[in-house]
């Protein structure tokens, strides 16, 4: 390990700008919001409290959910039907009423031609000042399909707005945090009405503590820091760089291990 440091101090890696600060991202006024959602739950629990946050600034938000829900088949038949339910309950909750379901395979997502001209008449229609779509980098297959064909569309499209990836199952190397500690409250109540997912695993612990850890990014305040993090997609450059980028960086780690 001692070796491993002289390495890294040798190589100047303070020049490698790995550990820049995300910035503050403010909720916009009255804009225009679409976001894709892989599964009923993935909103809520990746940025749940920027939607509610958003809507308080009188934004239109539409949101869109990938997959029927079924839990790859592992869930009961009337599963799908369920997790329709309790979506609309968490989004209205989060002041949230337009709603559409694809109803693609759950756990077996594919992008295809028919989905791909989908997503892009809504960009079309829709013409978002914020696109939020999933991670490309996180640990289900589904999200990283869902979130690579969304932003590949948008691109297509001419970029229209703002392009921002959440995390939902793995942390991002964010570039910017959304303050959500006056809607904190509201993020529970919403994961809250997602009793079949919570039945499963507990969400609700995972995501608020996630959003408490995201916090620290932010000035100490009474009461405790809640923040949610995005990393925003450059509206030139492929969303395949990013993974680069990452990639790049730990085998670049691992040669420095092993010399």
């Amino acid at each position: 390990m001692k070796s491993f440091i002289v390495k890294l101090q040798q190589t100047k890696i303070s020049r490698l700008q790995l550990c820049p600060l995300p910035k503050p991202l403010i909720p916009i006024e009255a804009g225009r919001i679409l976001v894709f959602a892989p599964h009923q739950d993935d909103e809520t629990l990746g940025c749940g409290g920027t939607l509610a946050l958003l809507r308080q600034k009188k934004c239109a938000i539409k949101v869109i959910f990938v997959t029927d829900g079924a839990g790859a088949g592992s869930l009961d038949a009337d599963a799908p039907a369920v997790r329709r339910k309790e979506a609309d309950a968490a989004l209205r909750v989060l002041g949230i009423n337009d709603i559409e379901f694809l109803d693609e395979p759950d756990g077996g997502f594919r992008s295809s031609a028919a989905f791909e001209k989908k997503v892009r008449q809504l960009l079309q229609q829709f013409k978002p000042d914020w696109l939020l779509a999933p991670s490309v980098l996180d640990y289900h297959r589904d999200h990283v399909t869902v979130g690579q064909t969304v932003l590949s569309c948008w691109q297509q499209c001419g970029a229209p707005g703002h392009a921002f990836i959440y995390e939902i199952w793995s942390p991002l190397p964010a570039t910017h945090i959304v303050d959500i500690g006056s809607v904190i409250e509201l993020k529970k109540q919403a994961i809250s009405c997602y009793a079949l997912p919570l039945s499963h695993c507990d969400y609700l612990s995972a995501s608020i503590g996630l959003a408490s850890y995201r916090g620290l990014y932010l000035p100490r305040k009474q009461g405790g820091n809640y923040a949610e993090a995005f990393t925003e997609i450059e509206k030139k450059a492929s969303f395949g760089g990013l993974l680069q980028k990452m990639l790049n960086l730990r085998l670049y780690l691992e040669s420095l291990l092993q010399h």
